[in-house]
């Protein structure tokens, strides 16, 4: 019987896979064409079905009838193939497909990956979540998982190679696999997901956070990582804190209070910021809402209840981290605040003796920074002159005593005033005459105030004589 070669040529653009000059018609065996149908006839006569048959270097499927599937998924035993419109055997490729799982929260379509025996990728006989790495056209590798029926994964999957699709998702899941049309495990990356988070009442929350994902594709959790550079903390669902964290339940407790930036950030504050107080740190500044500095160091410890020089300029910091601000009565043990009061009327002004010093926080060269040498300071609408020590140990402390001719308590220039020109103060047991400079008027007769009052002084300043007439030596006398 002479041989027939039959040739034809199927479109697809999904593969280069034909039957084309490989199908051959042997008569009663072998591949025939019927009606537009391809069959194979085994050697006994009978249709082959729900099996392979091979023409050429490809498979093809034929069916429970017998008739040569296309464009189909076939499942055969526990695996899972697919062939092209030209009935192909497809290998090492992708296909999109119609989900057959019904659920609320699945897709409408589905990925597999066939590899290089035309099997479908799948979860492990374990059932635990594994990944394949895959190639695409353009030389760029990555892992999926998969799940027991060859479906890709995507999302938040748990580590039994199942999707996790509830709003708790984000605390659950161990993995993100992307979207449906992508599906490639994260890993040594951040990731900013959507989540669902009633109990997060933070004014910055905007229903997202940061993610990072090790290098075996596992989120962080429960830890703190220091990441390209910068420390971050990570709570036990795995999202990168921010704003402010608390170790301990007393704000002066060593390291109780970290301060991680904004949402779009997140990392350890180190250095200067700003924000509004804690609520458990300062539940008062907290109530105000009013952002204020703060200073961290390397390891994020806030500066508590001392005086730091930082970048040249000196700051002080209250108990609570709050970089201090205008005038302040204190008490020292080095470089430690042991006590402070702010001055914000003439009331709260410490008098002569007083166990208080002075500091001037205020806006020159920086915000906050402490003030040295002579300041005019307003207070209840009175304008005072205020002198600080320049340098050594005790910079930035009001002058206390009579220093260069003039008198200061606590910093705080006595002077007369302008209009009486004059002026008798008390100062350590002794009656000293100032003028609108603060001046001590020393080795002075008849020297006239505002009043035509007059005044006689000794060599040190004090009044020996005080009276609306002149002195004179006989008055003395």
């Amino acid at each position: 019987m002479k041989k027939t070669m039959k040739r034809f040529l199927v479109p697809c653009a999904a593969a280069a896979f034909t039957i084309g000059a490989s199908m051959i018609s042997f008569g009663a065996v072998g591949w025939q064409q019927e009606g537009g149908v391809w069959r194979y006839i085994n050697s006994g006569g009978d249709y082959a079905s729900e099996s392979w048959k091979k023409s050429g270097d490809d498979w093809f499927w034929l069916d429970s009838d017998g008739e040569m599937a296309v464009s189909s998924l076939i499942e055969d035993g526990d695996d899972h193939y697919y062939v092209n419109s030209a009935g192909s055997m497809v290998k090492n490729q992708w296909r999109e497909l119609d989900n057959t799982d019904n659920s609320d929260d699945e897709a409408d379509t589905c990925w597999y990956y066939f590899g290089p025996n035309g099997k479908a990728y799948k979860a492990a006989s374990s059932g635990k979540t594994t990944f394949k790495t895959i190639t695409n056209g353009e030389g760029i590798t990555r892992r999926y998982a998969f799940d027991t029926e060859g479906r890709m994964l995507y999302g938040w999957v748990d580590e039994e190679s199942n999707r996790v699709t509830d709003d708790d998702a984000w605390r659950t899941g161990v993995y993100y696999l992307g979207t449906n049309g992508d599906g490639s495990l994260r890993s040594n990356c951040w990731e900013r997901l959507e989540v669902d988070d009633d109990e997060n009442e933070d004014d910055d929350f905007d229903g997202y956070y940061w993610f990072w994902f090790n290098a075996n594709g596992k989120k962080l959790t429960d830890t703190t990582r220091t990441i390209n550079g910068r420390k971050y903390r990570f709570e036990e669902n795995g999202n990168a804190i921010f704003n402010w964290y608390s170790l301990a339940s007393s704000p002066n407790a060593s390291g109780s209070d970290l301060y991680y930036n904004k949402p779009t950030e997140c990392w350890l504050s180190q250095g200067w910021f700003k924000s509004v107080p804690d609520e458990n740190l300062d539940p008062e500044g907290y109530e105000d809402g009013e952002s204020v500095w703060y200073y961290s160091l390397k390891s994020g410890e806030l500066v508590k209840s001392q005086i730091k020089k930082i970048n040249g300029n000196t700051y002080g910091f209250d108990e609570y981290g709050k970089m201090m601000y205008g005038l302040y009565k204190m008490n020292l043990d080095g470089s430690d605040i042991v006590s402070y009061e702010e001055i914000e009327s003439e009331d709260d002004l410490p008098e002569e003796g007083d166990a208080w010093d002075v500091y001037h926080f205020g806006d020159s060269p920086k915000e906050g920074a402490m003030k040295t040498g002579s300041e005019r300071i307003e207070i209840d609408g009175e304008e005072y002159t205020y002198e600080f020590k320049k340098s050594g140990s005790e910079k930035g402390k009001g002058y206390d005593g009579i220093v260069d001719g003039s008198i200061y308590i606590k910093g705080r220039l006595l002077k007369a005033d302008r209009d009486a020109k004059l002026e008798k103060v008390n100062y350590d047991g002794q009656e000293y005459l100032i003028n609108t400079s603060g001046k001590i008027q020393k080795k002075k007769t008849n020297a006239k105030d505002g009043d035509d009052r007059y005044y006689c002084t000794d060599s040190k300043g004090v009044v020996t004589y005080e009276g609306n007439d002149k002195w004179t030596k006989e008055k003395e006398d």
